[in-house]
């Protein structure tokens, strides 16, 4: 998994991440961690998990490999620390461990680091 600090608040990161995301792909979902630890009586500083994609991209490889189903959509988390934003992501190219080489892993990748870029 790839950590790294953003160069942007919380609130920003997140906008700016999302904005990417709709560019190459679609968001699917969104868990807010904190927002769930508070409907329990607990606390955890800022910390959302954005679950995204391009169906298209991830059918191919479904269809190869039914199994990596599990691994997909991708998911990306944004988090606080110590006054800072974080993200963290899991590559789409580690999936080989299911023996898949399709060529659409390289433009996940590409995709992927577009949306990170701009914000590390």
């Amino acid at each position: 998994m790839i950590i790294k600090e953003c160069k942007f608040s919380f609130e920003e990161c997140e906008k700016i991440i999302k904005d990417k995301i709709n560019e190459v792909g679609e968001i699917f979902a969104e868990i807010d961690n904190s927002k769930n630890a508070e409907k329990v009586g607990l606390s955890l500083p800022k910390d959302k998990v954005i679950i995204f994609g391009n169906p298209r991209a991830g059918t191919l490889l479904m269809q190869e490999k039914i199994e990596v189903s599990i691994d997909l959509p991708l998911r990306i988390a944004i988090w606080e620390k110590d006054g800072k934003t974080f993200l963290g992501i899991k590559m789409p190219s580690e999936i080989r461990e299911y023996g898949i080489t399709h060529e659409i892993l390289k433009k996940m990748n590409e995709a992927v680091n577009y949306v990170i870029s701009s914000i590390t």
